[in-house]
């Protein structure tokens, strides 16, 4: 009989033993499936179970170190916290994520929050660099420049009325003069293709900034801006139509064109002409010309007649094959180079940022240039922000200046 026990036995082990290896596989198949739903949750792909609010909580848990709009509003808190009124901070974004605060306060209440602000910064991961300078207005200005991850993330700006000179006023005694503890970080805006539109020009000038021009000298009102660019300050240089890769000779601006295959006499002939028509111009530098200025050739001719009398080049580097700058440095010829296109893009709404990228080069490097357009896009940002460099630590000044240094 026992035999016969075992056989019914047997048949029932197995299905006991499949019924556990199902449960095994059907556990093993809902933790995978779950495993890889979280991965999709965490690389914003589609998801199906509900990782959202423990994903939340980690977010805000690492608000400071994320986003930039993350940033500013943990600025803004830190700022409150330290006794700021709301009121008294001043906040702009730009598309690209950098951030400009500006905030009103007095010395002592800057010394008292000083360090705690910055130790707090620095916990964030938030890396500042400080720099301090006083204003002819009687002002101190405090810009922190915000650096996160080795990229900068924007400026935050403490303004507070110079303490020393209120005492001075108060003595009735005359300020002493500002002593910079390290050179100024110089910047040029040049607009180019003035020579058509006085009420432009008559806006540029309305800013009451250091600005050059760059006149077309084949433009209808070529002269007439360039005697009012002269007369009210600013800084006048040519606008040379030079020859492109892709040129069209109808193309605008195109006339008293430049090119590759024109004798040296002719060249001449132009250039003569050009600031026989603009004598207020103390330089030039080129529209289009991504092929002349790449013709060591043609550039000889141009720089040397430069040389010869005493005027400053600006290339403004419309392709990466010019030769122009490098030959006029080593014609000993004043030169510079641009740097931002301010409003190259198709989206006019980026102006702004460019003009930020403007001031951080200079501040990284000493000193940088850059070419507008006349966009009524680009006179708003240069209406905004011109006035205010000394808050982003930069000093604007004509392309002169820059070719000096």
């Amino acid at each position: 009989m026992r035999p016969a026990k075992e056989k019914t036995r047997k048949p029932r082990d197995l299905v006991d033993q499949l019924a556990r290896l199902s449960a095994v596989m059907v556990i093993l198949a809902v933790t995978s499936a779950a495993w890889l739903d979280y991965l999709n949750f965490k690389q914003k792909k589609i998801y199906y179970l509900p990782w959202r609010l423990a994903a939340t909580t980690e977010a805000n848990r690492r608000l400071p170190l994320t986003s930039p709009p993350a940033l500013s509003e943990f600025l803004r808190r830190q700022l409150e916290a330290s006794g700021l009124p709301s009121e008294a901070i001043v906040e702009e974004k730009t598309d690209e994520g950098l951030i400009y605060i500006s905030t009103r306060t007095t010395a002592r209440d800057y010394r008292r929050l000083k360090d705690n602000f910055l130790a707090t910064l620095k916990k964030a991961g938030i890396k500042t660099k400080l720099r301090e300078e006083k204003t002819a207005s009687g002002e101190v200005l405090v810009t922190a420049e915000l650096m996160q991850n080795s990229r900068t993330r924007g400026w935050l700006v403490f303004r507070y009325p110079d303490p020393v000179q209120a005492r001075k006023a108060l003595k009735s005694q005359p300020a002493p003069a500002v002593e910079k503890k390290e050179p100024a970080r110089m910047v040029a805006v040049v607009i180019d293709d003035i020579g058509e539109d006085l009420s432009f020009l008559q806006e540029l000038i309305n800013l009451k900034v250091p600005l050059t021009v760059a006149v077309l000298p084949d433009s209808s009102l070529a002269s007439e801006c360039a005697e009012l660019a002269a007369k009210n300050g600013l800084e006048v240089i040519i606008h040379l139509p030079l020859e492109a890769f892709n040129n069209h000779l109808s193309s605008a601006g195109a006339e008293g064109l430049i090119t590759t295959t024109m004798s040296p006499q002719d060249v001449r002939s132009i250039l003569d002409r050009d600031f026989s028509l603009l004598p207020q111009a103390r330089g030039l530098n080129n529209h289009m010309g991504s092929k002349a200025t790449a013709s060591e050739d043609l550039m000889e001719i141009i720089i040397s007649f430069l040389k010869e009398k005493n005027l400053y080049f600006l290339d403004s580097r419309t392709s990466p094959r010019s030769v122009a700058y490098e030959l006029a440095l080593k014609k000993k010829v004043p030169a510079a180079a641009r740097q931002v296109f301010l409003d190259a893009d198709e989206d006019r709404s980026r102006v702004k940022d460019r003009i930020l990228e403007l001031f951080n080069q200079a501040r990284k490097n000493g000193q940088a240039i850059g070419i507008g357009h006349p966009f009524p896009e680009t006179l708003e940002v240069l209406k905004a922000y011109l006035p205010r460099t000394a808050e982003f630590g930069v000093q604007l000044v004509p392309v002169s200046a820059v070719v000096k240094k």
